[in-house]
């Protein structure tokens, strides 16, 4: 690999039913004083594989070949002791509580990984972020792969604003506006914070394989965005955009989202079977019950992220197509 460094720390593809270590540094590749830095995160839910195992997938692509990337990547695995065992999180959720005071807390206070397992995870994750962000000599774009228990399309979220856009942009899935800011203190608003050009994506349904090779299409399409490869060494480029053209026909291009159903465990929430990401529903229809009674849509309009899972607080998030 012509003047490019490689440091290969693959995190453990899951097995069926087994409990599997996964390391926090899945790969990192070039030099920040060549040019702009890319961040990857994957995984900082723990049934949401699908997004690290596209990250080795791509990896290892890099690493094998005479790609001359023009800047620094880094790919992390996020919640690796909720990865480990397959589940959301263990006893909290790692993509909440991204806030100075909650971050300055745990610097500087000792934590017990079996008691509090997820604020071993942010401490972590934070350790190798940092450095990145210190060395980085350039622009720095971050990437936050997710995949979502209910099946639909694959799409994106931004904090809005010009660099956010023209970043998303360059990948063709909807983009949705609006629902970072109906979510408290998430690693996209802290990255953002940060001065990182952040996007989301949601890749899919937690468990089917074409949410992996959507996110494979969705960080080869990113080191092209970012400028660290020429998109005519990215392999298959047009594959990777026809894949994403496909799978997402017919959806809108920009939505806003307006709405986010908040629920607890007392409320009982179940959500109808059958609804996807980027469903078009009517007003006054049945989307599901809690113990109060029937949930209703307010309005025509798109239901994104409903909740088929026994954990997270969102029971499903309510949008507006801006843009057809």
């Amino acid at each position: 690999m012509s003047g490019v460094r490689f440091s290969d720390h693959r995190a453990a593809s899951a097995q069926a039913g087994a409990a599997v270590a996964f390391d926090r540094l899945i790969g990192r590749a070039g030099s920040p004083e060549q040019g702009d830095t890319l961040i990857v995160v994957a995984g900082i839910h723990g049934n949401e594989p699908a997004g690290v195992i596209a990250a080795q997938r791509v990896y290892s692509v890099l690493a094998s070949r005479d790609l001359d990337l023009k800047g620094e990547l880094v790919l992390l695995a996020g919640n690796t002791r909720a990865l480990a065992q397959r589940q959301r999180f263990l006893e909290r959720d790692l993509n909440r509580g991204w806030t100075t005071a909650r971050l300055d807390r745990l610097r500087h206070q000792p934590i017990d990984p079996e008691l509090h397992p997820e604020d071993s995870e942010q401490l972590e994750l934070l350790e190798q972020i940092e450095p990145v962000l210190a060395r980085a000599r350039g622009k720095v774009y971050f990437l936050d792969l997710h995949t979502t228990s209910s099946d639909g399309y694959p799409f994106g979220m931004i904090l809005d604003g010009a660099p956010q856009r023209l970043f998303a942009y360059h990948f063709p899935v909807p983009i949705l506006l609006g629902i970072l800011d109906q979510i408290d203190s998430v690693l996209l608003r802290y990255m953002h914070a940060r001065g990182c050009v952040s996007v989301g994506i949601e890749g899919g349904q937690n468990e089917t394989p074409h949410s992996i090779d959507h996110h494979v299409a969705i960080l080869w399409l990113g080191l092209t965005a970012a400028g660290l490869l020429p998109l005519h060494q990215v392999p298959d480029t047009g594959l990777h955009r026809a894949l994403l053209t496909r799978a997402t026909y017919g959806c809108p291009r920009i939505l806003q989202v307006v709405h986010r159903h908040a629920i607890r465990p007392e409320d009982e929430f179940k959500m109808l079977p059958g609804f996807a990401n980027i469903q078009r529903v009517k007003r006054g229809e049945l989307l599901g019950h809690d113990r109060y009674g029937e949930i209703r849509a307010r309005e025509d309009g798109v239901i994104c992220l409903p909740l088929y899972q026994a954990q997270g607080d969102d029971g499903f998030f309510f949008g507006r197509e801006l843009q057809p």
